[in-house]
């Protein structure tokens, strides 16, 4: 792609609106150049700013940006500072948003469900509430084998708000896949659904969760979602439907507060050229770098919505959610594919 090949650029006025244009004028910052050379100069200063400027919530204020001294291959992020991901989500925004859509999603059979802001820090309490209950807690990891739907939102959100790190696995793969990504890294619960339609078939998710569970004796729980109502095979003290899980739980949960650097998810390679590699993404990092992307390269805010075609098992997916969420925007999910019955 050369210069020539961009066929609009925003007018001035168009960009002096933009999010990225008053960060600069806020610090000085004449053109798009000096930030850039500012914030590779000053990286403290840099994510300083940034942390302010997006009005992230710290339970407990930061010592210092970046602590490099052990190498700047093993750096310490926000060292001191103590904060939540799901709570920078959820709860910053009910003030204002509670009643705002946070999650638009529809499914190929043209069924649309809206989840405002008050309704997800419900759901996302109630999920929290039943993953603990079932002996999940800090550090340990849980499978999230779901479609695109607003319970793959809560079940991600309700992971990371108890200090869990989820492990998003792909809709479409076999078990044999499945199995390998919470094998490695010993997951203990596995939320999937009954099923779900793509290109119009039915997509038997719960046989496939448990060909997969069978060969990964970590797992000591399957959280079913009643999707179709499709009949499914069943293990007796093993599986639970969600409903029935969270149906006596309290609609509030205390967010735990961690360390910037502690994990959030575990995103795995797609294995096509090897044993698939896990990678781990933390509280801070990645929801950082995700909300600093969304409000400045994507120039997102409250008035916006975000839909990317893309499924919960590619990294693009947790981004999706998170990044829109962080902004306070309206995150939209489409369950299936989107061209069917038709392209158009």
């Amino acid at each position: 792609m050369s210069v020539s090949d961009i066929i609009w650029r925003p007018d001035p006025e168009a960009a002096s609106r933009t999010r990225i244009a008053r960060f600069m004028r806020r610090h000085g910052l004449p053109t798009l150049e000096a930030l850039q050379r500012r914030s590779v100069e000053d990286l403290e200063w840099y994510w300083d700013a940034v942390s302010r400027d997006l009005g992230w919530v710290w339970t407990q204020p930061y010592e210092r940006v970046v602590d490099l001294s052990r190498g700047i291959e093993w750096p310490r992020w926000f060292p001191g500072g103590r904060m939540n991901l799901t709570a920078n989500c959820v709860d910053k925004h009910l003030p204002a948003r509670g009643g705002e859509p946070a999650i638009i999603s529809e499914a190929e059979s043209g069924e649309v469900r809206t989840l405002s802001y008050a309704q997800l820090g419900v759901e996302v309490a109630r999920l929290a509430n039943a993953l603990a209950r079932l002996g999940v807690g800090a550090g340990d990891t849980v499978g999230v084998f779901l479609p695109m739907t607003q319970e793959a939102a809560v079940a991600i959100l309700a992971c990371t708000r108890i200090g869990a790190a989820y492990v998003p696995c792909f809709s479409g793969f076999g078990a044999q896949a499945v199995a390998t990504r919470l094998a490695s890294c010993e997951a203990k619960v596995l939320i999937t659904a009954d099923a779900f339609s793509r290109r119009g078939n039915a997509i038997p998710l719960k046989r496939t969760a448990d060909e997969a569970v069978a060969a990964c004796p970590s797992i000591r729980h399957v959280i079913v979602h009643r999707r179709t109502g499709a009949s499914v095979p069943w293990t007796e003290g093993r599986d639970m439907w969600w409903h029935e899980a969270v149906a006596g739980e309290p609609a509030e949960c205390a967010a735990l507060a961690v360390e910037a650097d502690h994990p959030a998810l575990v995103i795995y390679t797609s294995g096509t050229t090897g044993t698939p590699k896990g990678t781990v993404l933390t509280h801070g990092g990645f929801g950082m770098k995700n909300a600093h992307d969304w409000a400045y390269v994507f120039d997102m805010d409250e008035r916006a919505r975000m839909f990317w075609v893309t499924d919960l098992g590619w990294l693009m997916g947790p981004m999706l959610i998170t990044g829109t969420l962080l902004v306070g925007g309206t995150v939209v999910l489409f369950e299936g594919t989107p061209d069917y019955p038709k392209p158009d």
